[in-house]
């Protein structure tokens, strides 16, 4: 049994003309890369590779050397980018990914390959949960969408609904290798620790959880669609002329919906950090409010304000990430 369905890589990879596959050089991205590599002549755009150095462990240089030489040996072009995390704030983790986002998205590409899979979903799942993550938080990572550091680029995750033995079985086929990063193992990171001490508990006990959970996740997603359409057609029908809201119409929505539609405002104009008590205090101050009240609600790229019959928008100049 192959580890992709082909069409369906062809499907994502519809509107892709240069897609990079990002090679860490553990198995999971070897396996993906060899993957990609075998099947090429059917894909409908052509392939390179990155491997991205952090510089943080004392190894990375063999690391990048191992890479360079089995796309070589593939015959997948392939870059080293090796980045500084100077300047990138004390959150060692995040400024990894900012950098290697950053790297992938300069390189030109349409599309950018990760080899994201299903035990990764789960551990973003749980991640979500122990924060208090609303329905966007929840459904974790999507196959396909755009690149939060460059919306111009699409993240394709192939191996999302793929679990990590099924990989691990198809790279022993396949005499694919691939490099064990220490780093993996400090459970000083959230992630790390529901890796490796977590997840093992869970599946000892519920030998199908990453099936299952994935399965769940998906329909979180189909939840969120539907959030997404149903606030599409509320705008629709409380937006003026001029662009503004109809306050009375928008009252007459319910706090549910106000909510939700404040949400995919937001969305919509890329504002993902704020506080969601903000935003509930200001839809439940719409639905108690009468003529004279005015409330207000700032955010980074938005501000939404009523004043008496009307809430007007204010889209702010979004900064470059």
């Amino acid at each position: 049994m192959d580890l992709l369905n082909i069409k369906d890589v062809v499907k994502l990879l519809a509107n892709t003309k240069q897609a990079l596959i990002g090679v860490s050089g553990g198995i999971d991205s070897m396996t993906l890369l060899s993957w990609l590599a075998k099947h090429r002549d059917k894909l409908p755009c052509s392939l390179s590779a990155m491997h991205v150095d952090h510089g943080i462990d004392s190894n990375s240089g063999q690391w990048a050397d191992i890479v360079q030489a089995r796309c070589n040996e593939l015959d997948i072009p392939v870059s080293v980018a090796k980045i500084s995390l100077d300047g990138l704030g004390n959150n060692l983790e995040y400024a990894a990914r900012k950098a290697r986002y950053q790297a992938f998205c300069n390189s030109g590409c349409d599309s950018i390959l990760l080899a994201h899979h299903a035990n990764d979903q789960c551990e973003s799942f749980l991640l979500k949960l122990f924060r208090g993550s609303g329905l966007r938080g929840l459904k974790s990572m999507s196959v396909s969408s755009a690149c939060w550091y460059d919306e111009q680029v699409t993240v394709i995750r192939p191996l999302l609904n793929v679990t990590r033995p099924q990989i691990e079985i198809y790279a022993e086929n396949h005499a694919i290798t691939g490099i064990d990063d220490p780093s993996n193992l400090d459970l000083s990171y959230d992630r790390n620790y529901i890796r490796n001490r977590v997840w093992p508990a869970i599946l000892d006990r519920f030998g199908v959880a990453d099936v299952n959970v994935v399965r769940s996740i998906g329909h979180l997603e189909e939840a969120w669609q539907l959030n997404n359409m149903l606030a599409d057609n509320d705008l629709t029908t409380v937006t003026n002329q001029d662009g503004s809201l109809d306050w009375c119409k928008v009252r007459d929505l319910g706090y549910l919906r106000v909510k939700n539609m404040i949400l995919r405002m937001l969305g919509q104009e890329g504002v993902y950090t704020f506080s969601v008590g903000q935003v509930e205090h200001f839809a439940q101050g719409l639905i108690d409010a009468d003529m004279n009240n005015r409330n207000q609600l700032v955010t980074k790229n938005l501000s939404l304000i009523k004043v008496g019959k009307r809430i007007f928008i204010d889209k702010h100049e979004k900064q470059a990430a």
